[in-house]
């Protein structure tokens, strides 16, 4: 037997409960549609007794206002679409916090997505979010090139802001940090603590800014005059930072300081190191790159260089927001300077200098 519906208040009983409409609202409060709907959206004049009655019965009913239908009539869904490479990587997770709490501050929902490291996944989470009728897009894309067909289309519908890496000839506004500074305070940081050879470990060169900083570190040891390794690049991970250690081991001899393109390839070099009974910083300095919250919990803790987050994801939400709003200016480019965190992991002990005896 079909269980029996009774109506109360624009809600039904039975198997469940349809959600209450603007129509139910306006019933309880004893106005027009046209009245409750200018009262809840703040889109019109309406009387103070008019304003009470709806505002209370929306309460006493828990209205919840069809988002997807408002959207649908205001071309919005105050929602923002962002993709990184590989949301496990601690500091990617670090900077979409950071940006949630800017969308939020302006009244936009973030739709995250997790490229897993593939230009071609990343493809498709652009396109769905596009789908999805996104009001903008913030992406940290994967590939300096491939990475460009999908965001170039995805252009065409929405404003898109790149993030930390630029890709190839696009036409979007950027934000991420100077990265050749990143490199060259490192180095001098090294000179400082009477480094004389260096290895240099990154990702392959597939973003612009692993390209950047390799490119900053060749000049940079030249310019410095230190002997600078054969760079070992791979992947932004623990198990290539380990893996590297090994080679490193293996060709001989161990340089002064591993310079790592990232935090967590220096975490695993630091792991490696330890297991192979190599100490940290009395044998080989370590330092890293992103300032991601394990750097400074890491035994010893990390000497590495700071993206500042928090100023990134303001300035690549406000550029946004700008171009939903309909700014049609030139894109930007806007690059932030880091500074350098030094801890233990790079720190030699004094040089003790004995005075000549007097002739």
């Amino acid at each position: 037997m079909r269980p029996a519906v009774h109506k109360h208040r624009g809600v039904t009983s039975g198997n469940g409960r349809r959600p209450v409409q603007l129509r139910d609202v306006a019933a309880a409060a004893g106005v027009s549609i046209s009245t409750a709907s200018r009262v809840l959206t703040g889109s019109g004049r309406c009387s103070a007794a008019a304003r009470l009655a709806v505002e209370e019965a929306a309460r006493r009913l828990a209205y919840a206002p069809n988002k997807i239908a408002r959207a649908l009539r205001a071309q919005s869904t105050r929602s923002v679409g962002m993709t990184v490479p590989w949301l496990r990587n601690p500091f990617y997770a670090e900077l979409v916090e950071a940006v949630d709490v800017f969308l939020e501050r302006v009244g936009l929902d973030l739709v995250l997505a997790d490229a897993r490291g593939s230009w071609q996944d990343e493809a498709r989470r652009v396109n769905a979010l596009v789908s999805r009728r996104v009001d903008g897009l913030i992406v940290v894309p994967t590939d300096h090139q491939e990475s460009a067909a999908a965001l170039a289309e995805a252009a065409r519908h929405i404003p898109v802001v790149l993030l930390e890496y630029e890709v190839g000839e696009l036409e979007a506004d950027y934000v991420g940090i100077d990265n050749g500074l990143g490199i060259e305070l490192v180095l001098d940081h090294l000179c400082d603590q009477g480094a004389t050879s260096v290895r240099f470990l990154s990702s392959a060169i597939s973003n612009s800014a692993s390209r950047s900083r390799l490119q900053a570190f060749w000049k940079g040891t030249e310019e410095r005059n230190l002997e600078p390794g054969e760079p070992i690049l791979g992947r932004f991970t623990t198990k290539f930072g380990k893996e590297a250690v090994l080679r490193i081991i293996e060709e001989g001899p161990m340089p002064d300081a591993i310079v790592c393109a990232s935090d967590v390839v220096a975490l695993g070099v630091m792991g490696q190191l330890r297991a192979e009974g190599i100490s940290v910083p009395d044998d080989v300095m370590v330092t890293g790159f992103d300032d991601i919250v394990f750097a400074e919990l890491s035994d010893p803790a990390l000497t590495t260089v700071h993206q500042p987050r928090r100023r990134l994801a303001d300035v690549a939400v406000s550029a946004l927001v700008s171009r939903i709003e309909g700014d049609d200016r030139e894109p930007t480019r806007v690059e932030l300077p880091p500074h350098l965190v030094v801890r233990r992991s790079s720190l030699q002990p004094p040089r003790i200098v004995e005075a000549s005896s007097p002739a």
